[in-house]
This record gives structure tokens, C-alpha cells and sequence, in this order.
């Protein structure tokens, strides 16, 4: 879904919904699920994952698994789950037009590790 907008200099800019996508992990359930996608390698200077403490040599997805192993995606993160064999063990469960907000700061991993409900499932899918 779209709407037409008006930018600064009055002419017409096309803007787009908030969409995101509820994927769902066939095994795995609450904790944080890595999709390694090999085809996206860093180049440079490596750091560690401010995330899981691991120097990752490719781009490393962090899903945050519910109760059911299920999580928000946007549009983005889905192609490059898709350029990873099998989705990474994950499969396409709704197509949600209004996502619930995300908050700018929140430490998702920190707040719930404090809380003992995330495990980091240090396994990564490789293609």
C-alpha cells in the first residue's frame, strides 16, 4: 500500500505503509537465531558483534525468537534471508501491514538477558 505525500518543494513524493513479515523458526524457539548469509562478506577491518561477542567475517542476521520461534522482519532483512539455502530454517508464517513500533535505544538483547529469557543460539546457519 502506498500514499502521496507532498515534499518540500510541493510536488508529489510517493511514500509506502510500514510492512513487516512474521517469519518462524521450524525448531528453534526463544532465544536469538544467527543467519549467516555468506554471500554478503565484510571487507576491512573486522570487530566484534556488539550483539553475540563473535568477530563475524560475514553479514551475521541476530533474529530475536518468541516463545513460538517466531519474529519480525522488514522487507530487507527478508531478501537476505532468502539468499540463504532453506531461509535459514525459517519459514514465512504472515505479511503484517502495521508493525508495532520500533523504539530507538531500547537494548532488546541487554533487557531481556536481564530478565533470562534469551538464549543466543551460537550455531549459525551456512549456506
Amino acid at each position: 500500500m502506498s500514499a502521496v505525500l507532498l515534499g518540500p518543494d510541493r510536488t508529489r513524493v510517493e511514500t509506502r505503509k510500514p510492512r513487516s513479515i512474521r517469519v518462524r523458526h521450524r525448531t528453534k524457539r526463544f532465544g536469538i537465531a544467527l543467519v549467516t548469509v555468506t554471500k554478503k562478506p565484510f571487507l576491512g577491518q573486522l570487530h566484534e558483534c556488539v550483539t553475540c561477542k563473535v568477530t563475524h567475517r560475514v553479514k551475521t542476521l541476530h533474529l530475536p525468537l518468541d516463545a513460538s520461534g517466531g519474529c519480525l522482519v522488514s522487507e530487507g532483512v527478508l531478501e537476505e534471508m532468502k539468499m540463504v539455502s532453506d531461509m535459514g530454517g525459517f519459514d514465512i508464517v504472515a505479511d503484517i501491514v502495521n508493525p508495532p513500533p520500533i523504539t530507538i535505544g531500547d537494548d532488546r538483547l541487554a533487557v531481556d538477558q536481564a530478565n533470562n529469557q534469551i538464549r543466543i543460539w551460537k550455531e549459525p546457519v551456512i549456506v
